[in-house]
């Protein structure tokens, strides 16, 4: 064998190279994409090595092996670039599995056929011993059956071809190179194949010069070794890692992709475990019927921003409109804010709270009063412990501190119905706002006050004073404002301390009640 020779130097550079690209594909990272992609580029070398050796031999049996075992590169070898075009456009590395094993099994059988073809004869009509170019090599006359398998194996090849293009449209410009040399390569044996058939003049080795063309266009398709680089990340790869949930919805309101994160998010609002698999197809407006807002975003064609409460949780919702040629499609990006939104309520709620006693702040009860003032008449009670200054005086502040959050929690236990409120001012200064008629909060009050007595036995047995009230009571009408129903209650309250404390007194009352 003349290794010099310029032709099969040419080959023999094609199968060298084909077997760097499939070593360097092998190197970690390992994916099953960079793994398909090996296994091609290395059954292309197999095939031209395989193929060098017919070209200078010229025993025909061997010839005829050496035949058998190159079928095995040229029909497998497809197959893997398909299993690499799809997980190039989606790593679901079993489904890719499922479908590259059954699109082998033809191709298992086309084998298996071409080796135990000189006992049935099914493959081949023919097969001679022809010399070109000073090489030997054998010319095979197909059979029918032959002409439907090398028919499946290009079938196979375009559709690689389908799917390389197809993921061009995903994928940042600057890669599209990468996927548009990789389609071209995969089709070249197709194209050259045919139209060196058509020539006059014969080519020794034309398919094993095809597939090293295939090869050589790989190579430099993805000529940096660091294939990450060179190949990014799947979309669905990306898709299945943002914390985000991302739903694309087609022209007819059907989602068409969806994400790990939207379909916890669809988990929430239904109740059970969701995958992207019993979102697809469906339309948008139904899985998300609590997301408030995502119908009327669509139909509004412009981009939207929403926030929305689903399942027990919170979403911030951006709705874009992706502006293509034919159909639109909408983006809906869904940010899970839950904790976010607990902080925060946790935080207004601590804000909303007089630090000491844990009872409502004015701010929070004038709240309270704004979304009440719609409802019903109510009452109003304003009341200040007697003397506090001269108590703290006395027994210290700190005893004055416990004599307030004592008063609070007695406050909480006798006014604590649905829709009452109770709010520490400031200092020793309370309201209470609550339903009824006067002359029944008027009795309530009394019953606190009489508890309140008691309080300063219940809180130090060191304190001798009882601890007494002085309150004013003001009914007032639904939409009153406040300053207006806290003045009366005020002049109320300083009636009753001028007629000597540990009172309680109505406006619009002449006389005070004794509590």
């Amino acid at each position: 064998m003349n290794w010099i020779d310029p032709y099969t130097f040419l080959l023999m550079i094609l199968a060298i190279s084909s077997s760097f690209v499939a070593v360097a594909l092998l190197k970690s990272p390992r994916k099953l994409l960079r793994n398909f992609l090996a296994g091609a580029a290395a059954l292309s070398s197999l095939f031209i090595i395989l193929t060098i050796f017919e070209l200078h031999i010229e025993n025909r049996n061997a010839m005829i092996v050496l035949r058998n075992f190159q079928q095995i590169s040229i029909v497998f070898a497809p197959i893997l670039l398909f299993g690499y075009a799809k997980e190039l456009h989606r790593e679901e590395a079993k489904t890719t599995l499922r479908l590259t094993g059954l699109l082998a099994v033809p191709s298992i059988l086309d084998v298996a056929l071409a080796f135990t073809d000189k006992w049935h004869g099914w493959m081949r009509e023919s097969i001679t011993v022809e010399t070109v170019w000073n090489y030997t090599e054998l010319s095979i006359t197909s059979t029918a059956v032959n002409s439907v398998f090398s028919s499946y194996s290009y079938a196979v090849s375009l559709l690689t071809v389908f799917l390389l293009v197809r993921n061009m449209f995903d994928v940042p410009k600057n890669y599209r190179s990468t996927l548009g040399l990789s389609a071209v390569a995969v089709i070249l044996p197709i194209v050259s194949i045919t139209a060196l058939s058509l020539l006059e003049v014969k080519v020794p080795g034309m398919f094993a010069l095809s597939y090293g063309s295939m090869a050589l266009l790989l190579i430099i398709a993805n000529r940096n070794r660091d294939f990450n680089t060179v190949w990014p990340v799947s979309r669905q790869l990306v898709l299945e890692n943002l914390s985000e949930g991302i739903l694309l919805i087609d022209a007819r309101g059907c989602i068409i992709e969806a994400n790990r994160a939207i379909c916890d998010m669809a988990s929430h609002i239904h109740k059970k475990d969701v995958c992207p698999k019993d979102l697809l197809h469906k339309r948008a407006v139904t899985v998300f019927k609590e997301v408030e807002g995502l119908e009327k975003s669509m139909e509004k064609g412009g981009n939207t921003e929403f926030s929305v409460e689903a399942g027990e949780r919170f979403y911030d919702i951006a709705v874009t409109k992706l502006k293509e040629k034919r159909q639109p499609i909408w983006l809906v990006v869904a940010k899970d804010v839950t904790e976010k939104k607990v902080v925060e309520r946790e935080l207004e709620h601590l804000a909303s709270l007089d630090s000491l006693t844990g009872l409502k702040n004015r701010n929070a009860f004038l709240s309270a009063y704004e979304k009440a003032g719609a409802g019903e008449d109510r009452v109003f009670v304003l009341m200040d412990i007697d003397y506090f200054k001269n108590f703290n005086d006395t027994y210290g502040h700190v005893a004055g501190d416990e004599v307030l959050r004592a008063m609070s929690e007695l406050l909480g236990e006798h006014f604590g119905e649905e829709g009452e409120v109770v709010s520490r001012f400031g200092g020793e200064e309370f309201g209470i706002l609550l339903q009824g008629e006067p002359e029944e909060v008027e009795t309530r009050i009394t019953r606190f006050c009489e508890h309140l007595k008691r309080l300063n036995k219940e809180t130090d047995s060191l304190i001798k004073e009882e601890i007494t009230v002085s309150a004013g009571i003001h009914a007032f009408t639904a939409g009153e404002e406040f300053d207006a129903v806290y003045h009366c209650a005020d002049q109320a309250m300083y009636q009753a301390k001028r007629n000597g404390r540990d009172q309680l007194s109505f406006t619009g009352r002449p006389s005070p009640v004794k509590s």
